[in-house]
């Protein structure tokens, strides 16, 4: 899938901390110009905190204990001139302001608030008071305040603004510069850097997010068969991340997946494989059925009471041995769908082999072949399903007296517990099964030594019997030799 350029995770990434900086930027312009501003009064009040007294004491305002009106118009004028970054005004007790230094018109306000100045004289070390400007009727500025002719007898009070308007103005305008040529250099600078290096960040991490996209993109593409799992290696970083976490779990999504579909297509093959066994084995038996049938219908009058008899006893064992498929085909169906689930319980195994043995004495006595069941434990108890065990010992046992010799021996060994499971052996003295065919003995429609039996058996029974172990979480194995008989071994849960 083809993406637009403004569509692309590294386009947003790269808006997204463009905007990000530029909001960075901005904030830290507007708190440096505040801090500095701030910085600018509380120097200016620390400095000139006793400006308005030292002006009394020096200039002798007061005589006698009185105000001398010429010499603070005096005082004014002469500061006026050369300091001319602060304002002096006299204001009566009430607020009202008496003379000051400013030119005529300059002078806005009539009145000034006095709860800065009350403030100021109760706490002559707080810093950041500020007090009304008389040029601005919206204006506060640092101030420096003393009370006249005397503290003890006040007539006033020598008001001092310590940032008059043209040192406001000059200030602004000289901020104004510094922080535009200065500062924006500075701040434009660091910003490009920043970009530039979250630009390349997010490239090495849009390549990597990229090239696991054109990875499962293609995997996908492929329908899942190709083998893309070298193109799924984990990153080699020191430090892992988020990235390096999705590419481990891509990569073993992957091999599950191809596990998934080897298998399936596996299953597709066995599917195909069990269809054309069906079919044969299917068919073998209706046309048996259907020609005996066809033959009692035809010739029905013709034939003697002993070939009729004869014919049907054939047609009832060949629909017996359909059934048996049929019914096999049903169990296996059941088990491989998961739809048979073990209804676990404790039960004396020892006590179901021999009922086994008993169902299957006439089918042994007519081979002459003895069962014989051997337990290295007095009363051995297993956790099973005890209908799904019987079920095994079934197809074991009967294999084992199809696959014997006549005058032979079949036997069951139940070992000691060991790890908390025990095996169950069936011995043989058959035939045994070739070396080469070992490993295909529980799949489907195998059948060993016989391609075709006349017992019904359509090579079903092992892998109904393995399918059964697997469901307890067990294991089933072969071990035989040529001529030597056949051993086939299963565990269980002991308790």
């Amino acid at each position: 899938m083809k993406f637009s350029l403004f569509h692309t995770l590294y386009f947003k990434l790269a808006t997204g901390l463009g905007v990000i900086l530029l909001i960075v930027g901005l904030s830290y312009t507007v708190f440096s110009s505040y801090m500095l501003q701030q910085i600018n009064l509380s120097s200016q009040q620390l400095i000139n905190h006793d400006l308005a007294q030292n002006l009394v004491d020096d200039k002798k305002i007061v005589h006698n204990g009185q105000i001398d009106k010429k010499a603070m118009k005096d005082t004014f004028m002469q500061y006026m001139t050369i300091n001319p970054s602060i304002e002096i005004y006299y204001i009566d007790l009430k607020g009202n302001i008496i003379a000051y230094s400013a030119e005529p018109g300059k002078v806005k306000r009539n009145t000034i608030n006095l709860l800065p100045i009350t403030h100021r004289l109760s706490k002559p070390d707080q810093l950041n008071i500020l007090g009304d400007d008389p040029r601005s009727h919206e204006t506060r500025k640092p101030f420096s305040v003393t009370p006249i002719p005397s503290i003890n007898n006040p007539q006033g009070y020598l008001y001092i603004v310590l940032q008059g308007e043209e040192i406001t103005n000059a200030i602004n305008t000289n901020s104004q510069n510094t922080i535009i040529y200065l500062g924006g250099f500075v701040l434009a600078g660091s910003l490009v850097i920043g970009l530039l290096m979250g630009l390349y960040l997010f490239y090495r991490i849009n390549k990597r997010i990229k090239k696991l996209q054109t990875n499962v993109a293609d995997f996908v593409d492929s329908d899942f068969s190709a083998d893309y799992t070298s193109d799924f290696r984990v990153s080699n970083l020191i430090l892992s991340d988020e990235i390096t976490e999705l590419e481990k779990h891509v990569s073993g999504m992957t091999l599950h997946i191809q596990k998934q579909w080897s298998a399936l297509k596996q299953q597709d093959n066995l599917r195909r494989e069990m269809v054309a066994n069906i079919s044969h084995d299917l068919r073998t038996p209706l046309a048996s059925i259907q020609g005996y049938l066809e033959t009692l219908s035809i010739k029905y009058t013709s034939l003697s009471d002993d070939e009729r008899l004869n014919y049907l006893n054939t047609t009832i064992k060949q629909a017996k041995g359909l059934q048996k498929l049929i019914d096999g085909l049903f169990e296996l169906a059941k088990l491989d769908a998961r739809e048979h689930q073990p209804e676990m319980e404790n039960f004396p195994l020892l006590e179901l082999a021999y009922d086994v043995t008993a169902k299957f004495e006439i089918n042994a006595r007519k081979k002459d072949i003895s069962l014989d069941i051997k337990s290295e434990t007095e009363n051995p108890v297993v956790f099973a399903d005890l209908g799904l065990i019987e079920r095994v010992l079934d197809n074991l046992i009967s294999n084992a007296i199809y696959y014997s010799e006549e005058n032979s021996k079949i036997t069951i060994n139940i070992s000691a517990p060991k790890n908390k499971s025990l095996t169950i052996k069936v011995i043989d003295n058959g035939k045994g099964i070739p070396l080469e065919q070992q490993s295909l003995v529980f799949e489907r429609f195998h059948q060993a030594h016989t391609p075709e039996r006349t017992d019904g058996h359509a090579g079903l029974g092992l892998c109904i019997v393995k399918k059964i172990i697997e469901l307890h979480k067990q294991v089933i194995w072969v071990e035989s030799k040529p001529e030597k008989g056949s051993e086939f071994n299963f565990t269980l849960a002991s308790v």
